[in-house]
């Protein structure tokens, strides 16, 4: 029988969040919970009702969007590969269009469950299994009939100034006091990973000079690190690339489109697949550094 009731400790693992923050959410009035005895009990039915809300507010959306004809939106975790798919499904079907918003890889979720978008983009991590994105389907999808399609594996890792000025090496670094970090949102997949690697290593997440400065995508991340007002951010080798930074190599990870059941008979989401599958995407994406396509277009899972 799924637990009812929730402490602080098993809210902040269901939400993927440091348990300070959930203190600091309870302190704004942000979550709801009810303090009995001097501790703090969460309804698991009004967490979940919060995070559909958290994202609505987040990501912007009242309304579900309109019937899958002509245009397909995607929402979710940010990557370099969203973008030139858009491109390529605009140059081989012309009559069909695709945007993309980055919101980061658990909004998306949220709003796909939501009826807010037609795809989700995720490379979430679970600590507990160490499977990617398909955990995380069965917490904010349940009963939403979907198939897992994987887009790339991609290289994720620290990027640091050219030279390495301050001899970063690894996660455990970012706690030295002299080194400024800058992190992605809240919710995105990343994000996620570095929360997981911090706690691996005992570090607290309170005590890094940054960790509250959060932007969207790998590139805001990169040209912070590139313009030294941060010394160090999590990102994929590709935005490295881009702006001229080293890049210390932490794993390589794997980027999922989560698309429902019944969108998949749709026209666009049949031609964005024939894309996706095409050898000269897989060729494109290839021209770029930190990607890996040996699975790009294969179904990884239908659930």
């Amino acid at each position: 029988m799924e637990k009812e009731m929730m402490n602080t400790r098993e809210v902040a693992k269901y939400l993927n969040i440091n348990e300070k923050l959930v203190y600091k959410l309870i302190k704004e009035r942000k979550i709801p919970g009810t303090r009995v005895t001097g501790k703090w009990t969460f309804p698991k039915r009004l967490v979940d009702m919060w995070i559909t809300e958290h994202a609505k507010e987040t990501v912007g959306l009242k309304d579900a969007i309109r019937e899958l004809k002509d245009h397909i939106v995607i929402m979710g975790s940010n990557d370099f590969t969203i973008e030139l798919l858009s491109h390529e499904l605009s140059k081989r079907f012309p009559e069909y269009s695709l945007s993309f918003s980055n919101v980061g890889s658990i909004e998306g979720l949220i709003a796909l469950g939501r009826r807010s978008s037609h795809i989700a983009g995720c490379h979430l991590l679970d600590p507990d299994t160490g499977q990617y994105n398909l955990p995380y389907i069965q917490r904010y999808l349940p009963g939403v009939g979907v198939v897992v399609i994987n887009l790339v594996h991609r290289d994720l890792g620290l990027m640091v100034r050219s030279g390495n000025p301050l001899n970063i090496r690894n996660i455990k670094d970012m706690a030295r006091p002299e080194i400024a970090i800058v992190n992605r949102q809240e919710g995105s997949g990343t994000r996620v990973l570095l929360d997981v690697e911090l706690k691996k290593y005992g570090i607290d997440s309170d005590g890094l000079n940054g960790y509250d400065r959060e932007v969207n995508t790998h590139i805001e991340v990169a040209m912070a690190v590139l313009s030294g007002t941060a010394d160090v951010g999590l990102g994929i080798l590709s935005a490295a690339r881009m702006t001229g930074l080293e890049f210390i190599h932490m794993t390589n990870e794997r980027y999922d489109l989560i698309i429902p059941r019944t969108n998949l008979p749709a026209k666009p989401v049949v031609a964005l697949l024939e894309v996706i599958r095409s050898q000269a995407f897989k060729t494109s994406i290839n021209q770029m550094e930190g990607y890996d396509t040996k699975d790009t277009g294969k179904i990884v899972a239908e659930m």
